[in-house]
């Protein structure tokens, strides 16, 4: 039986396969650097509300921003690397709490560095890699007025529900996991999690001004 296919349909069929094994990877990084930026962008966007609303109850503008912070970063992830190995050894309810207050800390310290000041937000085009797996860096930019920019980047990782930060660099290199790991570290040491947590809470009311 003849084939139904024309003579060179193999050849073509390859030749289409190449093609698309050469276009794909592209496209890929197109949809990464979209992706991966697409929550930092909402998230500036929702800054840039904030301090619209200076004049707002402090709480009030934290609830506002939350579902931003919440969809931008992986608090959780965020905080166990923060944490380090003794996080797998904390009970149960323990460290509940603690990510209850990590994420109260990390909305409140967004909402009281961006409050009115005239900060504008630049999420810089493209994304680079990291150097650990398949995670993107998103470079933003922060400009005060009759300041200089500060870089602050985002290393974007992708989970179930989307692209999430795992972590912050402060002048694209200082990592704000890494400061964390130190500044949490002494408070830990006896393997309970509640100086910590306590820790947090009063951070948070420095940042309210309650």
């Amino acid at each position: 039986m003849r084939s139904a296919l024309p003579h060179g349909a193999p050849f073509v069929g390859a030749l289409s396969l190449l093609l698309c094994s050469v276009v794909a990877p592209g496209r890929a990084a197109a949809q990464a650097d979209t992706g991966a930026a697409a929550p930092i962008q909402r998230l500036y966007a929702a800054l840039g509300q904030t301090e619209q609303h200076g004049s707002e109850p402090f709480a009030r503008r934290s609830q506002e921003l939350a579902p931003a912070v919440d969809q931008a970063l992986s608090i959780p992830t965020i905080l166990q690397s923060s944490v380090g190995l003794r996080y797998r050894a904390l009970p149960a309810d323990q460290k509940q709490q603690l990510v209850q207050a990590f994420r109260d800390f990390t909305i409140a310290r967004y909402v009281s560095n961006f409050s009115g000041n005239g900060d504008t937000f630049t999420v810089v085009p493209g994304t680079r890699p990291s150097p650990y797996g398949s995670d993107r860096i998103v470079q933003t930019r922060l400009s005060s007025a009759g300041g200089a920019p500060t870089e602050v980047d985002y290393v974007m990782r992708q989970f179930p529900q989307g692209w999430q930060a795992v972590d912050v660099l402060l002048d694209g290199h200082i990592s704000q996991v890494a400061v964390q790991r130190s500044d949490f570290g002494s408070t830990l040491s006896s393997g309970n999690a509640t100086p910590l947590i306590e820790s947090l809470k009063k951070k948070t009311q420095s940042f309210s001004g309650t």
